[in-house]
């Protein structure tokens, strides 16, 4: 019996260590002359999980575990792959490649040349790695996949913007690259509303960008177009660089191809502040609830300053029981229900999981159906998904469906005639804030949040009667 013990405990104590992150470092030269190579694009194959490579050849990736296969490319070189393996560090070295400077690319315009006449830099990726690992966001799934190109998540959950740079930023105002989609510009600034500065008044809501109406499953190639060199044919609008994104077309068979895959993904807060838990609500070690408006001590502010917890102070607080003549019992900040009956004092303890237990845990599904076909010199192809995601930010919500269609045919040799049909339908039950200000429900929590609120209790936020 204690043998089996201690295999629990000991196959218990395994898996908590392969759910801690872990940080992988290393250095990338160059098999000839051992010189660093700057801007290696590093990939943990299976995840959107990446790195490159700084100015001497060094990089740091946080995996979720010391498991797992990395993929080293670099336009030049032949791609590497190497198994983790349980190494905190890795040294690698690449080999030159020569067939990669004869790749075929599509340029500006959609123009397909040698990759070795260009005089600019370009890199493409393929539609399948991008589709791989889906988000709610196809430029999510741009990161770490390009040398050069940053790209940083929103903060607010599904359907955010997601900030995206090709070799830093240049501007105070507007770094975004130019996206084209078969010939077509999008704009892909961010949509805000109507905001005030004061910290009580309307604060930022972030609507999401024009790149996030971008299907991935739809999407045949990506070309980043990097400085104004490789962008001059669009003007300057594209001075931040250009992607380029093609769309899939039919197939050349006659037979009637059916294509459905489907995602599902859970995500969460990947890593919380550290709190203190030893003062709660309140200022100079004093706190009285009463309105929460000033009537009481200190109960207009929500710093943690205030008496110390668990250790058997008795103090009015927003969620001590008030009885009701009628004997139903009510919250002490119910003011508008108890009518500023007195509220009793109650234990003051600390709730260190209040953060955590306000989070909920992401769920997003993603479904796509394709119908392709070719036809007597021509091709078509029509596809409809479905994504529906539920934010790890209780309320928040994107429930979005696409509807694309390609139509193609070459009527005489010299010419084509393409069609693309696009529609987008796209819909949220709530936008969190993301200003500062008491709005923004994640600054609100995370930087004022008292250690002695318990967060469970305001879930059902109205007051009883007054739904």
């Amino acid at each position: 019996m204690k043998l089996i013990y201690t295999a629990l405990l000991l196959g218990l104590s395994i898996s908590l260590s392969f759910a801690q992150s872990q940080l992988i470092t290393g250095t990338v030269v160059n098999e000839t002359n051992n010189e660093p190579l700057i801007g290696v694009n590093i990939l943990l194959q299976g995840t959107n999980q990446g790195a490159i490579t700084d100015i001497e050849g060094n990089f740091r990736l946080q995996v979720d575990a010391k498991i797992g296969i990395l993929e080293f490319s670099y336009l030049g070189f032949e791609t590497k792959s190497v198994n983790i393996q349980g190494r905190d560090y890795l040294d690698i070295r690449m080999n030159p490649s020569n067939e990669l400077l004869d790749e075929i690319v599509v340029t500006a315009l959609n123009l397909k040349r040698s990759q070795k006449d260009l005089g600019y830099s370009i890199q493409e990726l393929d539609g399948k790695v991008i589709s791989e690992v889906k988000s709610t966001n196809f430029v999510d799934d741009l990161g770490g996949r390009v040398a050069g190109l940053v790209v940083n998540q929103g903060a607010t959950g599904v359907g955010s913007t997601t900030k995206v740079t090709i070799r830093g930023e240049s501007s105070f105002s507007n770094n975004n690259p130019l996206f084209v989609v078969d010939g077509l510009p999008i704009q892909n600034n961010t949509n805000l509303n109507f905001t005030n500065e004061a910290a009580a008044g309307f604060q930022e809501v972030d609507f999401g960008n024009g790149a996030m109406d971008i299907n991935q499953d739809d999407i045949e190639s990506v070309s980043v177009l990097k400085g104004p060199g490789a962008a001059a044919l669009y003007g300057t609008r594209a001075a931040n660089g250009v992607i380029l994104i093609n769309t899939k077309k039919g197939t050349d068979s006659d037979q009637f191809k059916i294509d459905f895959n489907t995602s599902f993904f859970v995500d969460s807060p990947f890593k919380l502040p550290e709190f203190q838990n030893r003062y709660g609500q309140g200022n100079s070690g004093q706190f009285s609830f009463v309105n929460g408006l000033g009537a009481g001590v200190n109960d207009n502010i929500t710093y943690s300053w205030g008496p110390e917890l668990d250790v058997g102070n008795l103090v009015p607080q927003f969620d001590s029981p008030v009885l009701l003549e009628n004997g139903q019992a009510v919250r002490g900040g119910d003011v508008s229900v108890h009518n500023g009956a007195n509220i009793p004092a109650t234990p003051f303890v600390s709730h260190p999981d209040n953060l955590s237990d306000f989070y909920e845990r992401g769920l997003t599904s993603v479904n796509n159906l394709s119908f392709s076909k070719g036809i007597e010199k021509g091709s078509y192809r029509l596809s409809f998904t479905d994504l529906r995601s539920d934010s790890y930010i209780p309320g928040v919500n994107l429930n979005k469906q696409t509807i694309a269609g390609r139509f193609s045919t070459d009527p005489f040799e010299g010419l084509n005639i393409s069609a693309n049909i696009n529609y987008v339908r796209s819909a949220s039950d709530n936008r969190p804030s993301s200003g500062y200000g008491s709005e923004n429900i994640n600054y609100s929590l995370v930087a004022w949040g008292p250690r002695s609120l318990n967060t469970n209790i305001l879930r059902n936020y109205w007051q009883p009667g007054l739904e």
